[in-house]
């Protein structure tokens, strides 16, 4: 015979054993990704998103499926393809939410947007310029949501000419109405009228954004009298598909002062100031939030997009020694990131 005691001890282990296997797992869910083609600030971006989902405990709840993942590219006649793409991810009932990097995609997505499976945008240009959001307050699309810096490209442009003071900005794009947000257009106009400086525009350059393109749009503005260049947000600065030190010598040697959009990497490499190192692990907790939130149930509309991360600035005085420029001391002391030498990124394309 068992002893009660026993007898009770084991039903109750037993209890909890079928209580467990009767437990219901945890459900998982299916992410589709669209980009119009390759580009450092993505790829980070979706790796800072999916290494803090890990560390919320995410990680093994999500699958990103091979075939809902797509990059055309950057050539002319991919962009066909980046529309069909999209059609696709929106065709599907198996997805349960699709991240969008870029404002093509993001614009894609949109265009045959089926009202149900949410979509998240992530590194894009000015949402609400765009015309993808409502106001920096309501996207205006139940199931869309995107992260919003505001002001954060007005402010580069005011801080670029309190210090430099300088008279003609070169600025280059491809011109399109979402690739005009890449080299914050219409921002850069706005600042223009408010401080009296010139616009030299040059929208000659395809959405392929070839190196060989940019450097002929860098020595035209040259030519017509830029004395200071803003480096936009262009393929042909990405050092992991192009040879952006060429681009960043001949405005050096043309002691042209310039102010890179995507800072760091790019003041570290020849760039006079920019803003200082994106804090990837920001970007990614932020929108792993909106994410956990949707896939837990809230409606994208709901949540909140402004992001009051506070931009900060990179200086390379090795660049400002070269082109002869003499920061001021307050700006020197304003300064986030200051480096005394110039060294190209270890993963850039060309060795």
């Amino acid at each position: 015979m068992v002893p009660r005691g026993l007898w009770t001890l084991g039903m109750v282990l037993l209890a909890g054993v079928l209580v467990l296997a009767a437990a219901p797992a945890a459900p998982t869910f299916r992410v589709g990704y669209l980009e119009g083609g390759g580009y450092w600030t993505y790829s980070r971006t979706l790796a800072a998103l999916r290494l803090e989902l890990d560390r919320q405990g995410w990680g093994p709840r999500i699958q990103y499926p091979a075939d809902a993942h797509f990059s055309p590219g950057w050539e002319a006649e991919k962009k066909a393809e980046l529309a069909g793409c999209a059609r696709r991810l929106m065709a599907r009932s198996d997805l349960d939410l699709i991240l969008a990097a870029g404002s093509e995609a993001t614009a894609a997505l949109l265009d045959c947007n089926n009202r149900r499976t949410p979509i998240v945008a992530m590194a894009v240009a000015d949402p609400v310029r765009s015309g993808f959001v409502v106001s920096e307050s309501d996207s205006g699309i139940d199931n869309f949501t995107v992260r919003i810096v505001p002001g954060r490209y007005r402010r580069m442009f005011e801080i670029f000419h309190a210090e430099v003071g300088f008279s003609k900005l070169g600025l280059m794009y491809h011109d399109s109405e979402n690739e005009r947000q890449y080299a914050s257009v219409a921002d850069a106009y706005e600042v223009a009228r408010a401080r009296g400086f010139a616009i030299l525009a040059y929208p000659g350059v395809s959405r392929a954004e070839t190196t060989a393109e940019c450097l002929a749009g860098i020595q035209t503005l040259i030519a017509q009298g830029m004395d200071a260049f803003f480096i936009p947000s262009l393929v042909c600065f990405d050092w992991s598909q192009c040879d952006v030190a060429s681009l960043l010598n001949v405005l050096i040697e043309h002691r042209i002062p310039t102010f890179a959009r995507e800072g760091q990497r790019l003041v570290q490499a020849g760039a006079l100031m920019g803003f200082a190192t994106y804090d990837f692990s920001n970007r990614g907790r932020f929108l792993a939030e909106r994410v956990i939130r949707i896939l837990e149930g809230a409606m994208p509309r709901a949540l909140p997009m402004v992001d009051h991360t506070i931009p900060k600035i990179s200086l390379n005085l090795a660049v400002a020694k070269q082109i002869g420029f003499d920061p001021s001391f307050d700006f020197l002391r304003s300064c986030d990131e200051v480096f005394d030498a110039i060294s190209l990124p270890a993963d850039r394309l060309l060795k």
